[in-house]
């Protein structure tokens, strides 16, 4: 059974894979001292935040823009090549189709699906399967840096480490689809209507599974920690960081503490689901007969109407 779930689960993983000279980490390793890396930045001043809408949605990606030292009160980031080459580099987008390709994955499966399948499977192990697992692991991780990150992971999930068996997951994929979205603002891959619309799509979904900013942060702190799968020093870099981060984004200075959490919002117009329609090759199928659920069987619904008025 063992030797089966190996194959299985030490695999890659596509969307935001891991580039171990992560920018983010090395900018906050350089003269800057932590928290200088982790101050907001504003265009117009933080009394002019919270006036649009889209703000609320932008403030979704704010680790991110933390991060790239970004305006927390524009859309777009302040770098548009460094966009381009990470997108490129780590995300595999090139263009507009690959971008909006990057973003259905992430809303309909992201890192969510995969992580909530090895939890259940590790949890389900007797004690005998699990030694028996990571013996195979542990030989596998001699030749193999997934082998090393998916051991990592199944003693931390043994050991229930962060409580890591009960956190939910789409804060780490959602942030991100957020961050992706702004990226392609940024880079030309998306009109600003568009993103603007694309994170306001999100927002229902965000609200319903956490009750507050500090909510989502401490999930997507605690993804963002897993998915990192690693142990020793760069764990400990890791936590120093996204600890610091973390603190930033619940300061009286951050984006976050300007926005009410159940603040009254447009509807989005589900452009997302326009723009896959007119510019991807997905398919889509007959409403019917479409097997899947959540966000895959809406957009597909609405995919398959658009194609048709046509």
């Amino acid at each position: 059974m063992a030797g089966a779930i190996v194959i299985t689960f030490v695999r890659a993983r596509n969307a935001g894979r891991k580039i171990r000279a992560d920018r983010e980490r090395a900018q906050a390793a350089t003269n800057q001292s932590l928290t200088e890396h982790h101050t907001p930045h504003w265009s117009q001043g933080a009394a002019s935040f919270s006036e649009r809408p889209e703000h609320w949605a932008m403030s979704i990606a704010a680790p991110y823009a933390l991060c790239r030292g970004s305006n927390n009160d524009e859309l777009r980031f302040r770098d548009a090549d460094n966009e381009r080459a990470v997108l490129a580099e780590a995300w595999g987008v090139t263009d507009r189709a690959s971008m909006l390709i990057a973003l259905y994955d992430l809303l309909t499966s992201g890192h969510r699906a995969d992580f909530g399948e090895e939890i259940a499977m590790v949890t389900a192990l007797t004690d005998t399967e699990a030694k028996e697992y990571e013996a195979d692991l542990a030989e596998n991780a001699k030749h193999s840096n997934e082998g090393a990150e998916t051991l990592w992971r199944t003693r931390r999930v043994r050991a229930n480490d962060r409580e890591i068996t009960t956190v939910d997951f789409l804060a780490w994929d959602l942030v991100r689809f957020a961050m992706l979205v702004r990226a392609g603002a940024t880079t030309g891959y998306l009109s600003d209507a568009e993103a603007a619309d694309f994170l306001l799509m999100i927002v229902p979904e965000i609200r319903e599974h956490y009750g507050s900013w500090d909510a989502l942060g401490r999930s997507f702190h605690v993804g963002r920690w897993f998915w990192n799968s690693q142990g020793g020093i760069n764990e400990a870099e890791t936590d120093e960081h996204d600890a610091s981060r973390q603190e930033a984004l619940l300061s009286s200075q951050s984006p976050w503490s300007f926005l009410e959490w159940d603040a009254e919002l447009p509807a989005s117009r589900m452009l997302f689901a326009s723009a896959l329609a007119a510019d991807t090759n997905l398919a889509a199928q007959n409403p019917d007969v479409f097997p899947g659920s959540g966000w895959a069987k809406r957009l597909n619904d609405e995919i398959w109407r658009l194609r048709q008025a046509d």
